[in-house]
């Protein structure tokens, strides 16, 4: 039966077995998902909980807001908020038992405060700047808390962090920010000890400390080009041809006419576009896939369309109503990327809300 709307399949399987496949590159070292964005993207409630059957109990979120969305669907889960304690997030954090990765010198102050007037010790997280320049205790502020032990007084310490800047990239930085890691790792021996993300988890044991924080790894794209073997791809994307047409040398494609005709050729159009999170940048440089077959995108992807050249596809395939594979087997997450000139990330968190969803496994 034709399909009208374009639809989005998520393998929860697929899912489970890049836990696994992280896990063992882990060597007995737990992993904690970072499900931040909606889980990348892909609906935190279900990859959440099909994690946590897998045995993961460490959560990472952005902020506040998505910590008590996952409390809900997890009510033992351990759920670390990386934006830490933003000034009036302080009860909602203990109500629902997040912990703070807190960032600042005042954030910290600002929890143990919280801690004082609860009358008992709350869990904090300490996110240590070992080199990215974003958020976290930097050079000056690790002295002073290494110096000032009583900022943690009334607190316990659950997790000692960090975050490389370009564990995906044959950069030296890494080697950097693990020195300094270790160094405040020895001046801070209690909690968990955590600094590498899913590249840095594929560049060796050195990196693995207490706790992974996985992340793309789990959703199926690779960060760079350190992780053997690849993940399994979790996310097919979906669209039905709407339209099949006969195309003549010469003829301009789509806005802009960025594509002439080298023809004769047959075009197909595809019913997804930019405002579903298929990037106009892919423009020209994309591909799909028909029955296995990979074709290239012609033209200017639009709001809600995209052009294909079909003609070295089988007619009986080509129909309107038959579905294309923008994201998945045989057009990898990655690929697309790519072409968009962009990072898998950034696909799968843009993703729209007018696709079907479909969870499997």
């Amino acid at each position: 039966m034709p399909h009208s709307r374009p639809r989005l399949t998520v393998d929860l399987d697929a899912l489970a077995e890049n836990y696994r496949l992280v896990g063992d590159r882990l060597g007995g070292v737990p992993a904690g998902a970072a499900v931040k964005a909606d889980a990348y993207g892909l609906g935190v409630e279900p990859v959440a909980r099909r994690l946590w059957a897998e045995g993961c109990r460490e959560f990472f979120v952005a902020n506040v807001d998505e910590g008590v969305e996952l409390r809900s669907v997890l009510p033992r889960a351990h759920i670390n908020v990386f934006d830490g304690a933003v000034p009036g997030t302080e009860g909602a954090l203990v109500a629902h038992d997040l912990v703070p990765i807190v960032i600042s010198l005042d954030q910290l102050a600002r929890w143990q405060a919280t801690a004082a007037r609860t009358g008992s010790p709350l869990p904090v997280g300490v996110h240590f700047d070992t080199g990215i320049n974003r958020t976290g205790l930097g050079p000056r502020d690790t002295a002073t808390l290494t110096a000032e032990r009583t900022r943690l007084d009334g607190l316990e310490l659950r997790h000692v962090l960090s975050h490389l800047a370009s564990a995906d990239e044959p950069t030296d930085q890494s080697e950097r920010q693990l020195e300094r890691f270790r160094t405040i790792r020895a001046a801070f021996p209690d909690g968990v000890a955590s600094l590498a993300n899913s590249a840095g988890i594929f560049r060796g044991a050195e990196y693995h400390f207490d706790l992974g924080r996985p992340g793309i790894a789990l959703y199926g794209g690779t960060p760079g080009t350190v992780m053997d073997p690849a993940p399994a791809p979790v996310v097919t994307l979906e669209a039905p041809i709407l339209q099949v047409r006969d195309v003549e040398d010469g003829d301009e494609v789509g806005y802009g006419a960025t594509h002439v005709v080298d023809g004769p050729r047959v075009h197909a159009v595809v019913g997804v576009g930019y405002a579903d999170g298929y990037h106009r940048s892919g423009s020209n440089r994309a591909e799909a896939a028909i029955g296995g077959r990979v074709v290239p995108v012609v033209g200017r992807v639009s709001m809600d369309l995209t052009i294909l050249d079909v003609t070295d596809v089988a007619p009986e395939a080509r129909t309107p109503g038959s579905m294309v594979e923008l994201i998945g087997r045989h057009a990898p997450v990655d690929r697309l990327a790519e072409a968009a000139g962009t990072i898998s990330y950034e696909v799968l968190t843009s993703l729209g809300s007018r696709y079907e969803r479909i969870y499997s496994g």
